[in-house]
């Protein structure tokens, strides 16, 4: 295979994995509202509710990771002729708030199962805030990653 054709490759992977990632995340924001306006009405519907928030999470991860892998590739193959140039290491700051976010954003999934398991006693209404900035707070940066992508500056 020649070069550019493996960088081709490592790209049109990489940007499906982040649409993939981006899509994902905005089917479980719908998946939270619904989630939200259940939990205190009917325990099994919020269970299974949570459940697909926890296949979706599953997906980004996977997502997010293959996006990183293939961007890692992409710079091997262009010999990092990316890395010196400024938006390119403010897209990677990006991403690493990003994961930050996500780890966060776990976190809270955690306490909101043992609250639905009535393992613990939890505030819904702080939790929800919390997961609502999570979520707002990637959708931002998700955006600002895409504008950096298309918009290159030195």
């Amino acid at each position: 295979m020649k070069p550019h054709s493996v960088y081709l490759t490592f790209l049109i992977i990489h940007l499906s994995a982040f649409a993939l990632f981006t899509g994902t995340l905005i089917a479980n924001i719908v998946n939270s509202n619904q989630l939200w306006q259940y939990s205190d009405k009917d325990a099994a519907i919020t269970r299974a509710l949570f459940n697909t928030t926890g296949k979706y999470n599953r997906i980004m991860g996977i997502c997010l990771g293959v996006a990183v892998l293939m961007g890692i590739g992409m710079m091997i193959q262009m010999h990092q002729v990316y890395g010196p140039q400024l938006w390119f290491r403010i897209k990677i700051g990006l991403l690493i708030v990003l994961m930050v976010v996500r780890i966060f954003y776990s976190r809270n999934l955690g306490q909101l199962k043992k609250g639905i398991n009535n393992e613990i006693k939890v505030s819904f209404a702080d939790l929800r805030k919390k997961i609502s900035l999570f979520q707002l707070l990637s959708v931002l940066i998700i955006g600002c990653i895409i504008i950096l992508s298309v918009a290159r500056f030195n």
